[in-house]
């Protein structure tokens, strides 16, 4: 009886090997020796349809599908500021047949600040970075300051109001960072946490509350280019080619402005412990995904810089870095879980 080819191009490579090397490659413990992927692989995105990481989500539908030679399925779990997302990701086998589009406030920040984000971070591995977009901070248009060094100036003079700082929500990245920029410039900000980025910039262009910081995509993007609101920086070394006007940090003369770089990413990620030749099975897929025509048109119309394709051991240390950065800036601001 003739053997069974897989139709699974990467497997089909992959097996080719196996045979050439006498069958030197074994399944792991615990799963059964078969071609890999042999049924549909899902992708957890932990927000609602329409949003960015939903959009290159399902940029690289086509292209997984494809290379996988199985569905390619988009799954949309939002709540619980990604938690639920990542828990139903933690739940399943570390088998390589879901994964997660993941960004630091799911992976990292919800398990810091949302008691009942039962997980740590270090229970997910970043399989491919996709995108990264610097933070900006952004201002009601009647605000009577221009760069975030003036808003810095004013809230550190004796007797001086807090402004207010609105964030999508306690414990996010964007009431991280600007609790942290609060701490170390001893600028008086008073934190108002909202139930998502929406109601947030409502009341923004309502005049309600003073600045956010966010990345310039989706509704923060639209009302700038509508003039509803202002930007005042990017924190970042340079400038954005969508905010060209926009100052950069680095421009600035705060005296902390070089710890006041960040941007948010998003990534593949997966459930720690799959197997290394799954792991390389998903890592070619999604590096040729993300680099496909479908994938460019994504990230140019989403105005995201797209990031460059590194190796299993960079992404690893990219993450670990990134995990403890954020660590440290909680236990700084004496972020407590709600």
């Amino acid at each position: 009886m003739p053997r069974h080819t897989p139709r699974n191009p990467i497997a089909r490579v992959m097996a080719l090997t196996a045979a050439l090397l006498g069958g030197v490659m074994t399944a792991a413990p615990g799963l059964a020796a078969e071609a890999f992927p042999s049924k549909p692989v899902t992708m957890l995105v932990a927000f609602p349809p329409g949003g960015p990481a939903d959009v290159l989500a399902r940029a690289m539908q086509p292209s997984m599908t494809k290379l996988l030679g199985q569905p390619f399925i988009i799954e949309n779990l939002p709540g619980a500021g990604g938690a639920v997302a990542v828990q139903r990701l933690l739940s399943r086998p570390a088998d390589g047949y879901t994964l997660i589009m993941g960004s630091p406030n799911e992976a990292i920040l919800a398990p810091l600040a949302n008691a009942s984000a039962k997980y740590k971070p270090e229970e997910l591995a970043l399989l491919a970075p996709i995108s990264n977009h610097p933070l900006v901070v952004m201002a009601r248009n009647d605000l009577p300051f221009t760069s975030l060094e003036e808003i810095i100036a004013a809230g550190r003079k004796p007797g001086s109001q807090s402004l207010t700082f609105g964030s999508p929500g306690h414990g996010s990245m964007y009431h991280i960072v600007s609790e942290y920029l609060a701490q170390a410039t001893g600028a008086k900000l008073l934190h108002v946490p909202y139930k998502g980025a929406t109601p947030m910039m409502q009341d923004l262009v309502g005049q309600q509350v003073d600045m956010t910081i966010l990345p310039n995509l989706g509704a923060s993007s639209q009302m700038l280019e509508s003039r509803k609101i202002k930007a005042l920086n990017v924190l970042d070394t340079r400038r954005m080619p969508t905010l060209p006007d926009v100052p950069a940090v680095s421009e600035s003369g705060i005296a902390q402005k070089s710890e006041f770089v960040y941007s948010i990413w998003l990534a593949v990620m997966a459930k720690s412990g799959i197997p290394d030749d799954r792991l390389r099975v998903l890592l070619e897929a999604s590096q040729q995904a993300i680099q496909s025509t479908e994938m460019a048109k994504a990230l140019a119309q989403s105005g995201v810089q797209p990031m460059k394709p590194q190796s299993l051991a960079t992404s690893a240390k990219f993450y670990a870095d990134e995990t403890e950065k954020f660590k440290k800036m909680a236990r700084s601001i004496q972020l407590t879980a709600q």
